[in-house]
């Protein structure tokens, strides 16, 4: 056997192998992670996998071999998948539509325990808050001692779950009348969800405002996705510590979406959907609560990754869905306010006049 046919037998084998990842990946999403919690794993490789088998089509397109067809066929298939990452910035025109800006922001407990050394953070973000003037604006790890619904946002109409305590919580803020308040329990959840039935120009939307499990990773577990290489000493426990904290939480927001997404198709109106997810939008989390929903980032985003996780390069896991009657503009992710280990998002949603 000569060196050039071992190279290109090796390339096939990888290349078929990847590609049956690739495809299984296509799957995830649509397996509940308390019956096969392992397919999760594979929504965190999706961009890896999709690399990979972009540079084997080239490769074998070099080759002029027929198996490119092959990765041709498997990387078209996910095409709907890809949108998810990238976005397409339509052009959506206003009329006969109401605009409002919505807003979605994890605080990170607006830097209570000094996570970032800068002592002007909080006062930091009310000012970026205020500047960009959200008409609905959905904030998630909402926590403040001694002004608890922080009276420098200028609004008139508060939601806020566990308003009295100091604690880690959530809050609505709206310049439109909430009528209805409520929190959906879901047991042994230490996150939350809460909604918000609004009236804007006579006609009333549901906002709902999600925080779900997280997966609580220490530094080291962030060190160790960082510079795996570098870790090489304890690479076995790095890599079981995660996944073990990956299949914890999974199961966790599995059991909480399920709950959440019943509640919303029992909505007697029109849903936007803000939140910190934990997930990407390969899991089986977006896909549940994505039905009937449409993704704000895919409709009207800049064409980018949407990172919204600072620690992480390319990590989505802040989202901003509404209902498919309604449209969306201006999709944005404000990756320069470095001010929590999230960065902020916002859409412009283009409500129906009834």
């Amino acid at each position: 056997m000569s060196k050039r046919t071992f190279i290109n037998q090796f390339a096939l084998i990888i290349n078929l192998s990847s590609l049956t990842l690739l495809i299984l990946t296509y799957i995830s999403p649509f397996i509940n992670p308390n019956l096969f919690w392992q397919m999760s794993l594979l929504g965190l490789i999706f961009p890896i996998l999709l690399l990979a088998n972009i540079i084997f089509a080239i490769y074998w397109s070099i080759k002029f071999n027929k198996i490119v067809f092959l990765n041709l066929i498997v990387i078209l298939i996910g095409t709907p998948y890809v949108q998810r990452y990238i976005g397409a910035n339509q052009d959506v025109l206003d009329e006969n539509c109401t605009v409002i800006k919505v807003m979605s922001y994890n605080v990170r407990m607006f830097n209570e325990y000094g996570w970032i050394t800068d002592k002007k953070i909080k006062n930091n973000i009310i000012e970026f808050l205020n500047k960009e003037n959200p008409d609905i604006l959905c904030i998630q790890e909402f926590y403040s001692k001694e002004e608890l619904i922080l009276k420098e946002l200028k609004y008139k109409h508060i939601g806020i779950e566990n308003e009295h305590k100091q604690s880690n919580s959530i809050a609505i803020y709206s310049k439109y009348p909430q009528i209805n308040k409520r929190k959906i329990n879901i047991k042994g959840s230490y996150n939350t969800c809460i909604y918000s039935d609004i009236i804007v120009n006579k006609d009333t939307i549901r906002i709902y405002n999600i925080h779900l499990a997280s997966h609580w990773f220490k530094e080291s577990d962030y060190s160790f996705i960082k510079n795996p290489i570098l870790e090489t000493q304890k690479f076995k426990s790095g890599i079981l510590g995660i996944i073990k904290r990956l299949k914890v939480a999974y199961q966790q927001r599995a059991n909480e979406v399920d709950i959440i997404q019943t509640h919303i198709m029992q909505s007697p109106y029109p849903i936007i959907l803000c939140g910190d997810f934990n997930e990407t939008p390969m899991s089986y989390t977006y896909e549940k609560l994505s039905i009937n929903l449409a993704d704000a980032f895919v409709l009207s985003s800049r064409i980018s990754f949407g990172q919204t996780y600072v620690k992480i390069p390319t990590l989505r896991i802040d989202y901003i869905m509404h209902n498919n009657r309604m449209k969306s503009k201006n999709f944005t992710t404000y990756q320069n306010v470095n001010y929590s280990d999230h960065f902020p998002i916002s859409s412009e949603i283009l409500l129906p006049i009834p």
